[in-house]
């Protein structure tokens, strides 16, 4: 309860933003390589069909953009869930492996290949991949985290859809499809989900949304395992929202 208290204050003051997704504010024409380091600064907000209520925080980013439209890094994550309304602890479990932001340590490398940069659109290839540790609901047995190896690539298209430059407002639009993987121990297969999952997984993800001046952002999400064992309950998609704030 402790350790609960200290993370809900960590984020009423500090802040994942948009499930891993940075826009590309940069001009066509600007060829400038850029370092960045930030520190817990966006707070997310979501909710899912499985009934989980949960907030993240982006702990630590690293991010280097170089001058030929490539940006590659290391992001730090955690996600604390408050509200559990599925009564499976095969699906609760589930919804983790899921969420891309994941786990109660979420650590993972990122690069983003600009491939089109227009006026009003950008057209870029996103590749992400590294480990979870979630803490879950075992089925049998005392144990009660479990380790996943997840990575995720796909092409984003962003869209610039209002700006008052004068006024400093603008609305920004994306869309996100991607493959996804993840990797669970088989011990931990029959541990936390009964082998209702193998041990490689692989699936599909949609992400789309709507940014507001750049601080506000509502996410949807639509995941999916593929693969998954015939008598599976696993194999279902899942919808998720997300409301995002950069301070």
């Amino acid at each position: 309860m402790k350790n609960l208290l200290i993370f809900v204050l960590l984020l009423c003051h500090l802040g994942a933003f948009g499930q891993w997704l940075d826009l590309d504010y940069n001009s066509a024409i600007k060829r400038e390589s850029q370092f960045n380091i930030s520190l817990f600064k966006y707070f997310q907000a979501g909710m899912t069909t499985l009934g989980h209520l949960d907030a993240s925080s982006e702990i630590l980013k690293i991010n280097f953009k170089t001058s030929s439209s490539v940006s590659i890094g290391l992001a730090v994550a955690g996600t604390q869930t408050f509200i559990i309304g599925n009564k499976s602890d095969k699906r609760n479990n589930f919804s983790h492996l899921l969420n891309p932001t994941g786990g109660i340590v979420n650590g993972s490398l990122f690069m983003n290949f600009r491939l089109k940069k227009k006026e009003k659109y950008t057209l870029k290839l996103n590749a992400r991949g590294g480990l979870k540790l979630i803490e879950g609901s075992p089925l049998q047995g005392l144990k009660s985290r479990f380790k996943s190896t997840f990575g995720q690539f796909g092409l984003t298209y962003e869209r610039l859809l209002f700006e008052d430059a004068p006024e400093n407002q603008r609305i920004d639009f994306w869309s996100y499809p991607h493959l996804l993987y993840c990797q669970v121990g088989e011990a931990d297969l029959s541990s936390f989900f009964g082998n209702e999952l193998k041990p490689q997984n692989y699936g599909y993800g949609w992400q789309t949304g709507v940014e507001f001046n750049r601080q506000l952002r509502i996410t949807c999400l639509l995941n999916q395992f593929l693969n998954t064992p015939k008598f599976s309950t696993l194999g279902i998609a899942v919808l998720r929202l997300n409301v995002s704030y950069q301070f």
